[in-house]
């Protein structure tokens, strides 16, 4: 008697594709920022993260080997589109413009206040956050004023970030102040930009 299609047992899957783990990665780290925003960074459990993502631990595992190494590539993921992979025609203009964007966020505010909470319990996790976000983003704006203003404008990288964020970034961290909008986004670039002399007109 054959066996009707229907009711045949399912072919066991294999491997999954080298494009169906960098999925699963990026479906990981979607989910992770959500979670260590709601428990902290020290309350925050393997499981939690895997729940979260709809995945098992033990792929968390299997990928990340642990919630430290999620946080790290969680924070280089969010530095990406920021400095890291920048758009076509990138200006110092528009990159000021989207570093004010992106670190005045809701979002990356949330991380920063995450940071601070409990950087005298895990001090690795305000490193982690300065070297893979603050000091790309001074990196890339020293690049554009070296190839936009000459190598003498170089060492206005770190003041011009400090002037992205400015007091309204600390505002935004004691939760006196909204996520920025993508005009007052472009204003603060402007302001910060013109103080140090950096604007065209």
């Amino acid at each position: 008697m054959t066996v009707p299609e229907s009711s045949a047992p399912p072919r066991k899957r294999g491997r999954p594709t080298a494009a169906e783990r960098v999925q699963r990665r990026m479906q990981i780290l979607d989910a992770a920022l959500a979670v260590f925003l709601e428990h902290g960074f020290g309350n925050t459990t393997i499981e939690q993260l895997a729940q979260a993502a709809r995945v098992s631990k033990r792929t968390i595992y299997s990928y990340f080997g642990d919630k430290a190494a999620v946080f790290t590539e969680m924070v280089q993921r969010l530095a990406k589109g920021v400095s890291t992979d920048p758009p076509a025609g990138d200006t110092l203009e528009t990159l000021s413009t989207r570093i004010v964007r992106r670190l005045h966020s809701a979002e990356l505010i949330g991380l920063h206040q995450l940071v601070i909470a409990e950087s005298s319990r895990f001090p690795e996790l305000a490193v982690t956050l300065h070297s893979n976000g603050d000091q790309r983003h001074i990196a890339r704006l020293a690049e554009h004023l070296a190839s936009e203003r000459g190598d003498d404008a170089v060492p206005l990288a770190a003041p011009l970030f400090t002037l992205l964020l400015g007091q309204p970034h600390r505002m935004r961290l004691l939760g006196l102040l909204g996520p920025v909008t993508d005009s007052g986004a472009e204003e603060h670039a402007q302001t910060a930009l013109r103080a140090l002399g950096l604007t065209h007109d």
